[in-house]
Formats: structure tokens, C-alpha cells, sequence
């Protein structure tokens, strides 16, 4: 299902294509985790199966010139495990098929070396312009970023959108739906993560956007323009993921965690 909001087509396969620019936009790609969580039983093949036929999907439809992955094939452009290396660079000949242009954004200096790096042979950058638009993946700057010339029209695939929505349950008692989203803030269009895993960790606060913000819910293949104005606050309970704690963090995050309580 599409989209079309200015010149741009969003797509429910979570991609967005500029259409005059012929530009295809992923953010947070990630099939590099796929062989190493596979093997270790952590990704289903059914979501990696998923990944693939999104993609060559996508390729199909619209035969960009260019391809534009916003953020980390792999989180950290760290080490590859397994058949990790040889599947970068299965996906990237497809990418680069037709002699399409194939651009990856990240977010800090750092990323812009690593194992992915070596095996992709795409040299990464901080942000890309393409016509009006500047790509980044930044996880901040993004409800009232400063309009100037250079900029134009921020995408931005650092920060994924999640809404709380309001929905009764069999019995009619309140209940609530996070619901993965593109949104727009005036001068950026923020978008979902190409996989479902790698979802946003904090619900927007309607009433932190500014007036003109528009949003579109991604749900199960269909696009729905959630009305902004009449969408309540959620629950203070919904409004921040606790995020997993990560290796050598599980002690602080557990003590955080009792603290408060």
C-alpha cells in the first residue's frame, strides 16, 4: 500500500521512494544479523524470508537509481559471524544490479569503518542530499530541526516512530496498541525500521509535535492516517520502553530498575 505526500510515495514495505529523484529510502536495513541469529536461533527464517522478498520487492516496483540505507547494516558495522559476510555481499550485488547508485547514512564518524564496511565496499556517510532532501539517521534532532538552504527537508530513519493508540478489547475495556509509524514534523519525515526487531523505544507525546505533524500507522501490509488531533496521551506506563539491558549492563539496568520501583 502507498502513500503519497508531497513528492514522495511511503510505502507500507516501510521504505520511502522520491519518486522525481528515483530514489529508494530503507532505514535500519539490518540483514546483516541474519545468518548469526539464525544460528543461533534468534531470528526466524520466516522474518528473514520476510526481509528478502520486502526488498527484491521494492527493487521490483519501483527500479530506483539509487538506494539509500539509512543507519547500520549491521548495528555497530561490527564483527560478522558465520555466513554474515557472504550474505552482505549477496544482498549488495543485488543492490548494485542495473548499475544503481547505492549510498549508506549513518549516524556518528565512527561507523564509517568496520567489518560490514569491509565487506560491502560502500564507504559510508554522515547525511546525503538528494534534490530537497538530506538523509541522516540521527536520534534527536528531529520535531523542530532549523530550516535553512542547505538542509531542505530532513529524512530521518534515526528515530522510529511508535504511537499509543487507544483500543477497546473483547470486553470494551480500555486498552492500548503501539503502532509503528511514518511521521512528518514540518520540516522532516521520520521514518519506521526496515525490520520489525529493531522498533522504536519511546511512544511520541502528541502534545509535543508541532501543529502541521502528520503521522501514518504501519500495520500487517496497510497505510492509516492516525488523526493526531483527537489521539489521547497515553498511559505514562506506555510511554517509555525499557530498553533489554545489553551484555555488561545487566547489573545497573537491574539496579535502576528495583530503584524505581
Amino acid at each position: 500500500m502507498q502513500v503519497r505526500f508531497i513528492d514522495l510515495i511511503l510505502d507500507s514495505r516501510r521504505a520511502v521512494f522520491i519518486a522525481e529523484q528515483q530514489s529508494l529510502v530503507i532505514s535500519d536495513l539490518f540483514l546483516g544479523l541474519g545468518a548469526a541469529r539464525r544460528k543461533k536461533e534468534i531470528l526466524p527464517n520466516s522474518q528473514h524470508h520476510d526481509l528478502w522478498e520486502r526488498l527484491l520487492g521494492l527493487l521490483q516496483d519501483y527500479k530506483p537509481e539509487i538506494v539509500a540505507l539509512l543507519g547500520d547494516i549491521k548495528p555497530g558495522q561490527g564483527d560478522l559471524e558465520y555466513d554474515e559476510a557472504e550474505e552482505l555481499q549477496a544482498l549488495f550485488r543485488k543492490l548494485q544490479a542495473n548499475e544503481r547508485t547505492v549510498v549508506q547514512v549513518v549516524s556518528h564518524p565512527e561507523r564509517i569503518v568496520g567489518p560490514v564496511v569491509d565487506a560491502t565496499g560502500i564507504t559510508p556517510v554522515e547525511n546525503y542530499r538528494i534534490a530537497p532532501y538530506t538523509l541522516m539517521h540521527r536520534r534527536r534532532t528531529f520535531v523542530y530541526p532549523r530550516y535553512n538552504d542547505h538542509i531542505g527537508f530532513w529524512i530521518n530513519g534515526g528515530v522510529h516512530p511508535l504511537f499509543a493508540v487507544p483500543t477497546p478489547d473483547p470486553r470494551n475495556n480500555e486498552a492500548w496498541l503501539r503502532y509503528p509509524a511514518f511521521l512528518y514534523t514540518g520540516f522532516a519525515l521520520v521514518m519506521p525500521p526496515f525490520v520489525s526487531y529493531a522498533q522504536g523505544w519511546e511512544v511520541i507525546q502528541v502534545e509535543r509535535l508541532p501543529k502541521q505533524a502528520k503521522a501514518w500507522s504501519v500495520l500487517g501490509g496497510q497505510l492509516k492516517e492516525i488523526n493526531l488531533s483527537t489521539l489521547p496521551s497515553p498511559p505514562e506506563t506506555l510511554r517509555q520502553i525499557i530498553r533489554p539491558p545489553g551484555k555488561n549492563k545487566g547489573k545497573d539496568a537491574n539496579a535502576n530498575t528495583h530503584a524505581q520501583g
